[in-house]
């Protein structure tokens, strides 16, 4: 019973926020013609299951660019995986709560392991938008609305010259 209570509790809420910030984010995810800028040519997903793999099949690679569907998918997997190790976490943490032992939060070492695909996939849609990777530094100084708006730039070509004010 404590079991779905954990995952009404902590599983709906992580899940329903992706699904709704994928539903807010489908206007964007259209796709355009196929362009290219300095950084290379557009992103050759075609499919959902194609942009949510390509992330972590591309987990080591920061150069090339990844349209707003690759972003978008990946960003929601990545929050759903998240969420359900932070549930898993939380579960065998409830269950070992009288002789607690290391394993109980094995589950949130996937938090850390997803962090190397999530900026690799950030800096290739940073170059989709025409901007050097290195703006993800911003994120250090609370820089998120100036991200989060260029993530949600369709994609650039070297004419033009978007946000001209932060190269």
């Amino acid at each position: 019973m404590l079991a779905v209570f954990l995952i009404v509790l902590v599983g709906l809420p992580v899940g329903g926020a992706a699904v709704i910030i994928f539903l807010c984010a489908l206007p964007f995810l259209r796709k355009l013609q196929k362009t290219s800028n300095r950084f290379g040519a557009q992103s050759p997903t075609a499919t959902i299951v194609q942009a949510g793999t390509a992330g972590f099949t591309r987990a080591f690679d920061f150069k090339g660019r990844a349209n707003r569907l690759d972003f978008f998918t990946f960003a929601i997997v990545v929050g759903i995986l998240c969420g359900l190790s932070l549930l898993a976490a939380v579960i065998l943490a409830y269950m070992a709560r009288e002789n607690p032992t290391w394993w109980s939060a094995a589950p949130l070492l996937t938090i850390p392991l997803l962090a190397i695909p999530s900026l690799s996939v950030a800096v290739r849609r940073l170059h989709d938008v025409n901007q050097s990777g290195w703006w993800l530094l911003l994120l250090l100084v609370f820089g998120y609305f100036i991200l989060l708006y260029w993530f949600l730039q369709p994609p650039q070509t070297d004419e033009v010259a978007v946000g001209e004010v932060f190269v």
